[in-house]
């Protein structure tokens, strides 16, 4: 039987290390999996990964394994990953509530508003929310960090966390296509935002809008929107904001997903 993402992902150190050029250890697994990534770029891997090396190799020369969606590959990640956890403890340093139904306990957690009730095995939604299975798998990985960290909040820029530089160009895509959208339609954008419940700072800004989004209840993300200014020549601007203690809650490629669910939301 061809190795899977989770048999590799078990011999890795799970500490997201970026070590290896991946952004977590899930990543990095998926990629040996599915891109034919050499095992040995992770610099800490666990005594027993030589056992599976020869066999890993054989499998990425066949090319066995990389036909699989890899939604379907990081559902099944997760699920093992959240299946040794204690919900009921984790639930107060994530900021959401804990629950057990027909003896599986599970964590309702509020995204983007919608209280999604999350299993160790599956997510259940909302009548009428649509569901996603990437959606899904952000919220495994929500829990996966544990947090348990308070926020600061100080806000900061993206390029301003650890890892980031990469994945800069990324983020500025979504804030000129955000910008592009609203260029002279602030009050729209300010109305969006709103009935996403999004609030004002508490602190002033140099701003025509600001706004104060929280898509998982411990991830606040600010949007700041200046206007164009056509008799000047200045295009409409946008730019994201982030408490600075969030990487202890989500990795940057999660992040990114967030802000681009915001952006389709708010474009919807």
């Amino acid at each position: 039987m061809a190795l899977s993402v989770l048999q590799v992902f078990k011999r890795l150190p799970g500490t997201n290390c970026r070590d290896c050029g991946a952004a977590t250890c899930l990543a990095f697994a998926t990629r040996v999996i599915k891109e034919g990534e050499d095992l040995s770029r992770c610099p800490h891997l666990s005594a027993d990964a030589g056992e599976i090396a020869e066999e890993l190799r054989r499998q990425q020369d066949a090319g066995v394994g990389r036909r699989r969606e890899s939604v379907a590959i990081a559902a099944e990640v997760m699920h093992a990953k959240a299946a040794p956890l204690d919900f009921a403890a984790l639930a107060p340093g994530l900021g959401v509530d804990a629950g057990v139904e027909e003896g599986r306990p599970f964590l309702l957690i509020p995204y983007f508003g919608a209280p999604v009730k999350v299993f160790k095995d599956r997510a259940a939604y909302p009548p009428g929310t649509p569901e996603d299975p990437w959606d899904a798998i952000l919220l495994y990985n929500y829990i996966a960090f544990q947090g348990n960290q308070p926020l600061t909040g100080r806000w900061i820029t993206f390029k301003e966390l650890p890892n980031s530089v990469s994945k800069v160009k990324t983020l500025t895509r979504l804030e000129k296509k955000l910008a592009a959208a609203f260029a002279g339609r602030k009050a729209d954008l300010r109305r969006r935002g709103q009935a996403l419940g999004a609030e004002a700072p508490t602190e002033a800004t140099q701003t025509d809008v600001a706004l104060v989004f929280r898509p998982l209840p411990l991830i606040p993300l600010m949007l700041l929107f200046w206007d164009a200014e056509a008799g000047e020549g200045f295009e409409a601007q946008a730019r994201f904001l982030f408490d600075s203690q969030v990487s202890a809650y989500l990795d940057l490629e999660s992040l990114l997903f967030l802000v681009e669910k915001l952006l389709d939301r708010l474009l919807d």
